[in-house]
């Protein structure tokens, strides 16, 4: 792990058949953990990957806007030592119209 909070062993374990952040824009999520890390990607190629962990289930994103995110909720939650936070998983359109993930406290 690069960077995390309150991100278990479980949650690493649960981390490898997350749900994609793509597949549930839109909707706010009570985060409980979040970690940063790295894994390998199809090419072989190490990939940065933030992971959540929720009452929801576990969620994952390798959209850079998404991982900066992540990195400052992260912050955030230890200098508040909190138990959870809710996120909002916005999703924006770049110029080129290429659609990507930013992050919303609630």
């Amino acid at each position: 792990m690069l960077k995390s909070y309150n991100f278990t062993r479980k949650d690493e374990i649960n981390s490898v058949s997350a749900t994609p952040l793509q597949k549930v824009k839109g909707t706010t999520i009570h985060v409980t953990g979040a970690a940063i890390t790295t894994r390998s990607g199809d090419n072989g190629e190490e990939v940065e990957v933030g992971l959540i962990s929720s009452n929801e289930g576990t969620f994952s994103s390798i959209s850079s806007t998404a991982i900066k995110g992540l990195d400052l909720i992260i912050d955030y939650m230890e200098e508040e030592q909190a138990d959870g936070v809710d996120v909002k998983i916005n999703v924006n359109k770049s110029n080129a119209g290429r659609e990507f993930i930013t992050l919303e406290l609630v």
